[in-house]
C-alpha cells in the first residue's frame, strides 16, 4: 500500500485515477482548488458520486500554487508518491489568458517538484498534454519529435512542464514520467471537450461547429487513460516522456455520426476554420508506452462514445442540462 498526492483529484482524470488508487488499497490524499474555469459543481458532483463504493479520499480544498500550502501538505502526510494532475487545460482558454495557465502550470508545478524533493518522495508521474507536438502534420507522434514550436501558451507550458521533470530528476534523481495525454474523453469529463458540446448541439437541433472536415484526434477513453497513470505508477523509471493515447485516428465527421447514432438525431453540420492555437491532427505512437509500462488501451471510438453518450443521456442532462430533457426520446 502507498500514500499518494493527486494534485487537481476533483477533476476529469484525477478523480478517477484517486478512485482506482482507493480501490486497490492505497492511500490518496486530493489537493483542488474547485476553481471556476468550467461549473465546480462538476467537481462536487464528482467527490459526491465516484467515491460511494471506495474509502474516501481526504480531500484539501487548497490551491497548489500557494507553496506554505504545499509545505505544509507534505509535512502532515508524508507521501510516498505523487501524481501531479492539476493545471489550466484546454487550448483556447490559453489564449485568452495565458497569465493562469503559466502561473498554475508552471509556478504551481514548481511548487510540487521542490516540495517533493525536500520531503524525499520516491516517484511522480506528471500529466503532459500530446499539445507540445504543436502543428506538426506528420503522425504518429513520437516521444522523440521536436517540440520546440508550440503553437498555445497552454502547449508552452506543459512543455515547460516537461523541462522541469528533466531538471529534477537530473538534479535530485526523482522517478519521474511525464505523460502526453492524447484527447482525453469520457463519462464525467469537462462540459467544453466536444462530445459535450456536439452531443449538445444535436439534441437541440442547432449547428455543430465542426473545425474541418480532415481535422482528425486520437481520442482516448478515460478508462485507458486512468490505467496508463496507474502503470507509470507501478512502473518508476528515470525520467522519461510516454504518450498515452488509443492510437486511431478518428477523423471529426466520424465521431459526429457516431453520436448522431447513440443519440438518434441528425446533426446540422457547420464547417469552421481550425481556430488560432488548435491543431489539424493528432495520433499516438504508443509502443514505447506498451514497452515500459505494459500499456495497453483497448476501447474503440465507438464503444467510449457509446458509454459517453449513455452518461450523458442518463446522468448529465438531468443535472446539469434539465431543459434538454424533453429532447431524450429513450
Amino acid at each position: 500500500m502507498s500514500k499518494v498526492l493527486v494534485t487537481g483529484g476533483a477533476g476529469f482524470i484525477g478523480s478517477q485515477v484517486s478512485v482506482k488508487l482507493l480501490a486497490r488499497g492505497d492511500e490518496v490524499v486530493i489537493i483542488d482548488d474547485f476553481n471556476d474555469r468550467y461549473n465546480p459543481k462538476i467537481k462536487e458532483a464528482r467527490m459526491d458520486n465516484l467515491f460511494k463504493d471506495v474509502p474516501k479520499p481526504t480531500l484539501v480544498r487548497e490551491d497548489l500554487c500557494d507553496l506554505k500550502v504545499v509545505t505544509k501538505l507534505f509535512s502532515k502526510h508524508k507521501f510516498d508518491q505523487v501524481i501531479h494532475l492539476a493545471a489550466w487545460a484546454a487550448v483556447q482558454g490559453s489564449l485568452d489568458d495565458p497569465y493562469i495557465y503559466t502561473k498554475t502550470n508552471v509556478d504551481g508545478t514548481v511548487n510540487i517538484f521542490n516540495t517533493a524533493k525536500d520531503f524525499d518522495i520516491k516517484n511522480i508521474v506528471f500529466a503532459s498534454s500530446s499539445s507540445v507536438y504543436g502543428g506538426r502534420e506528420k503522425v504518429p507522434f513520437k516521444e522523440t519529435d521536436d517540440i520546440s514550436s508550440p503553437i498555445s501558451p497552454y502547449a508552452a507550458t506543459k512543455a515547460a512542464g516537461e523541462l522541469m521533470c528533466a531538471t529534477w530528476y537530473n538534479l535530485y534523481k526523482i522517478p519521474i514520467t511525464a505523460l502526453r495525454f492524447f484527447t482525453v474523453y469520457g463519462p464525467w469529463g469537462r462540459p467544453e471537450m466536444a462530445m459535450f458540446l456536439f452531443a449538445k448541439a444535436i439534441l437541440e437541433k442547432k449547428p455543430i461547429q465542426m473545425r474541418g472536415k480532415d481535422t482528425m484526434r486520437d481520442f482516448t477513453y478515460i478508462e485507458d487513460c486512468v490505467d496508463g497513470v496507474i502503470a507509470a505508477l507501478d512502473h518508476p523509471h528515470d525520467y522519461t516522456i510516454l504518450n498515452i493515447g488509443e492510437s486511431d485516428v478518428v477523423p471529426l465527421p466520424r465521431l459526429i455520426s457516431l453520436l448522431e447514432e447513440e443519440l438518434g438525431k441528425k446533426a446540422i453540420v457547420e464547417e469552421v476554420p481550425l481556430p488560432l492555437g488548435d491543431v489539424p491532427r493528432t495520433l499516438a505512437d504508443i509502443s514505447k508506452a506498451k514497452e515500459l509500462i505494459g500499456y495497453s488501451p483497448t476501447t474503440k471510438i465507438e464503444d467510449g462514445v457509446k458509454k459517453f453518450t449513455e452518461w450523458y443521456l442518463d446522468w448529465y442532462i438531468p443535472k446539469f442540462e434539465p431543459k434538454l430533457n424533453k429532447t431524450i426520446s429513450r
